[in-house]
């Protein structure tokens, strides 16, 4: 399998709190994965050093064998290509559905605005957003938003996409549309790596799956070895809270 990024012993540290401890993992061509942990195990730091929104203190971060940090790398062309998915949204409140889907293509891929905008009501009708494009952004819903940024991230055409716990700001019965529209991506081999609390969303659609605990990854396995066989303890504590509800 062709490996697009490559995590080594990365470490981050806010103050005296060591947040990331020496995390390693690859990231391969039309995988999922799915990052599960306790709150503050340090699932989001980690994406958000991933994608250089946060400065890591120890470590690589290498797409396609380039570190990112070298200054080789380009950062606005190498977010295009390593798109996010944020918890809130992130919608330009300015803006309309239909603006804030070619804003970044214009700007960073330098599209024209007709090329822009083909792309973007494309993504827009894969979301199920394709008849609000002209709405301002503030007048959806939660889902709704989640799911424009979504088409958002689509429409820079990434490589991989990261979600960042993108349906825990939702009402619960928005959050079956968000989960669709990513399953629907991992059927069609988009490279994804998704911090989540649905567990099972995880074990439905993950090729892999990460346990953090405390700043390390604990353990990590198809989602039948992690969810029906986990190995150490610590893991089964985590699963066995959310089995039991």
């Amino acid at each position: 399998m062709e490996t697009i990024i490559q995590i080594q012993h990365l470490q981050k540290h806010f103050g005296n709190l060591k947040v990331l401890n020496d995390v390693d993992f690859d990231i391969h061509k039309g995988e999922v994965v799915t990052i599960i942990g306790s709150s503050g195990s340090g699932k989001s730091t980690m994406l958000r050093c991933v994608n250089l929104l946060e400065r890591m203190d120890g470590g690589h971060v290498l797409y396609h064998g380039k570190d990112i940090l070298s200054g080789q790398m380009d950062v606005n062309e190498y977010r295009s290509k390593v798109g996010m998915v944020f918890q809130s949204f992130n919608l330009f409140n300015n803006l309309t559905v239909l603006e804030n889907c070619m804003l970044g293509q214009i700007r960073v891929l330098k599209k024209s605005k007709e090329e822009a905008k083909t792309t973007a009501l494309k993504f827009l009708d894969e979301v199920g957003m394709k008849e609000f494009a002209n709405k301002p952004s503030t007048k959806l819903s939660g889902g709704q938003k989640q799911r424009v940024a979504i088409a958002r991230a689509l429409c820079m055409d990434p490589e991989v996409l990261l979600f960042d716990e993108p349906t825990s700001a939702l009402d619960p019965e928005m959050v079956g549309d968000v989960l669709d529209v990513m399953k629907k991506l991992a059927d069609e081999g988009l490279t994804m790596v998704i911090v989540t609390h649905e567990m099972q969303f995880a074990r439905e659609v993950s090729d892999r799956v990460i346990f953090m605990d405390k700043g390390v990854i604990a353990e990590q396995g198809t989602p039948e070895q992690l969810f029906a066989h986990p190995q150490q303890e610590r893991t089964q504590q985590f699963l066995s809270r959310y089995q039991s509800r």
